[in-house]
C-alpha cells in the first residue's frame, strides 16, 4: 500500500490537473475525449481516496508524546494533580482545535458529542521510569481518507513553530483565533509548575514533528496569548469571482465591484461544495471581517472566514 502522504500528493496533483481542465471544457462543452479524460482523473481520485482511507485505518491512532522537565519532573514521579491539568489542558485545546477546523464557528453539546467520540482522546499512558506522557486519539478518517486530528495536529505544531509574536500572530488562525485561550491554559500549567516540555508526534509521512518548549519560549507564547483581543465580527456580502480553490482551508476571491482580493478562510464542511465550483466563477458570498490585535505591540491582523457561497 502506498503511503499516506504520496496518497494525498496524488490525490491533490488529480485535483489540480481536473481545475486546470475544466475551463477548456467550458469552452468545448462537446469534446467528448476531454469529457472522459476528466471522468477518468475523478474515478483515479475516488480509488485513491479509498486507499487513503484503508490507510489511515490501520493506522488506527494518533500518539502525541509530552516529555516534561522541571524540578518535580525528577526520578520517573510526578504530581498527580499536575499531571491532570498538563494533560487535560493539551487534550482540550485539541478538541477545540478539531471543532473549529469541522465547524468553524458553530459548537454546542451534540458536536461536542461528535468530536469526543469520533477522537476519543486519552492518556495512554507514562513511559516507565521517565515523565513522558503519551496521549492517543482515534485517526478516524472520513469517507475521502481525510483524518480530523491529523489536520488538528499539523497546525498545531505549525502554531508552535512561530518563532516571535509576529508569527505567533500570523499563525494563531490555523487553530482559530478564540481557541488561543486554551492553549494558554495549557501553558499556564507549565508556567505554574515551572515546566520545559518537548512535545512530539510521527506525522503520516513518517516525519517526527517536535516542539522545544523552553521557559522562554513558553512565556513568549503565553505572554501574546493573554494581549490578544478578537474584535467582534463584521458581516461582508458581495460577489465575487474565485481565483483559487485550495483543500487546504482557505481559498481566494475578488470583491467584483472593488476589486479587493481576500484570502478566505473555510471550514471542512464547505469542502464538497467548493469541489463543484471553478476557476472564474462569479458566486454570491457572505464572510466575517475579524480583526485581532496584540494590546501590548498594537499590532493587527484581519481574518476573513466564510459563511455562504
Amino acid at each position: 500500500m502506498e503511503s499516506i502522504s504520496r496518497l494525498n500528493k496524488s490525490i491533490e496533483y488529480l485535483q489540480s490537473v481536473i481545475e486546470e481542465l475544466l475551463p477548456l471544457l467550458k469552452s468545448n462543452p462537446d469534446d467528448f475525449a476531454l469529457k472522459l479524460q476528466i471522468e477518468n482523473y475523478k474515478s483515479e481520485i475516488s480509488n485513491l481516496q479509498k486507499s487513503l482511507h484503508d490507510a489511515n485505518l490501520k493506522r488506527n491512532k494518533e500518539i502525541i508524546a509530552l516529555r516534561l522537565k522541571g524540578n518535580i519532573a525528577r526520578f520517573g514521579t510526578f504530581p498527580l494533580e499536575s499531571v491532570g491539568g498538563i494533560t487535560n489542558s493539551f487534550s482540550n485545546a485539541l478538541y477545540k482545535t478539531s471543532q473549529f477546523l469541522q465547524y468553524g464557528k458553530k459548537g454546542g453539546k451534540k458536536i461536542e458529542s461528535i468530536l469526543k467520540n469520533s477522537l476519543d482522546i486519552r492518556l495512554e499512558g507514562m513511559a516507565s521510569g521517565s515523565t513522558i506522557f503519551y496521549i492517543s486519539a482515534k485517526t478516524s478518517p472520513d469517507i475521502f481518507g481525510k483524518s480530523l486530528i491529523q489536520n488538528s495536529l499539523e497546525n498545531t505544531f505549525e502554531l508552535f513553530s512561530s518563532n516571535n509574536e509576529m508569527e505567533l500572530m500570523e499563525n494563531i488562525e490555523k487553530v482559530g483565533v478564540k481557541n488561543s485561550k486554551y492553549f494558554s491554559k495549557f501553558l499556564d500549567e507549565l508556567v505554574k509548575d515551572d515546566l520545559e516540555i518537548e512535545l512530539t508526534w510521527e506525522s503520516p509521512d513518517y516525519e517526527a514533528r517536535e516542539w522545544i518548549g523552553d521557559k522562554d519560549k513558553i512565556l513568549m507564547f503565553s505572554n501574546t496569548f493573554k494581549s490578544i483581543e478578537v474584535s467582534e465580527p463584521e458581516i461582508l456580502n458581495f460577489q465575487a469571482e474565485l481565483i483559487t480553490l485550495s483543500l487546504k482551508n482557505k481559498i481566494e476571491i475578488r470583491d467584483i465591484e472593488t476589486g479587493q482580493i481576500y484570502s478566505v478562510r473555510y471550514e471542512s464542511l464547505f469542502t464538497e461544495i467548493l469541489k463543484g465550483f471553478h476557476i472564474g466563477e462569479l458566486r454570491d458570498v457572505t464572510m466575517t471581517k475579524t480583526t485581532i490585535i496584540n494590546t501590548v505591540s498594537q499590532k493587527e491582523k484581519i481574518e476573513y472566514n466564510l459563511l455562504e457561497i
